[in-house]
């Protein structure tokens, strides 16, 4: 049964290679649909017209997920966050008078954070940070990156690219 899955798992994702995947337009669409739906059953409706709506956004996230146009539906989500952005901006503003309002709230999902990352894997920087454990050195001979845990004294370091060896302070 577990090869099973992992055979089905390997499937989707050489279905989803090249193909745009789910984003947060995608997720606030299907969100939506889903509380539409709920809304209908909660009121009753029985109107097609709310129906064909759902269904709308229902086929149109998806038709986003496996889309392998990806510079369009980049450009799609950019313009929703950069929306969503605003709005989300115009309430910050109206409740910073309030008692109840956190300053320091970060938005994850905001259009500077999502422009920076996209920006970052198009570039082809892949950044590789520092933390508190370790330290980043460079490979004199490649110029490739190695990360090695602090406070070991002075080290050996051996290239994982190229093999060259060379001794630094951890």
């Amino acid at each position: 049964m577990r090869n099973f899955f992992q055979r089905l798992s390997e499937g989707y994702r050489r279905f989803m290679v090249g193909r745009y995947g789910s984003d947060q337009l995608s997720r606030f669409l299907m969100f939506l649909s889903v509380v539409m739906l709920i809304l209908n059953m909660i009121f009753r409706s029985r109107t097609p017209i709310f129906y064909f709506l759902v269904w709308a956004l229902i086929v149109y996230s998806y038709f986003r997920m496996f889309s392998k146009n990806i510079e369009k539906r980049y450009n799609e989500n950019t313009r929703y966050l950069q929306l969503k952005e605003k709005v989300m901006n115009w309430f910050r503003n109206r409740r910073s008078s309030g008692k109840y309002y956190n300053s320091s709230a970060s938005n994850r999902d905001s259009y500077q954070n999502y422009n920076q990352a996209y920006h970052n894997a198009q570039s082809g920087s892949h950044t590789m940070r520092s933390d508190r454990e370790h330290r980043i050195f460079r490979c004199p001979s490649c110029d490739q990156r190695v990360r090695v845990p602090r406070g070991r004294g002075k080290i050996e370091i051996t290239c994982p690219r190229c093999g060259q060896t060379f001794v630094k302070r951890s």
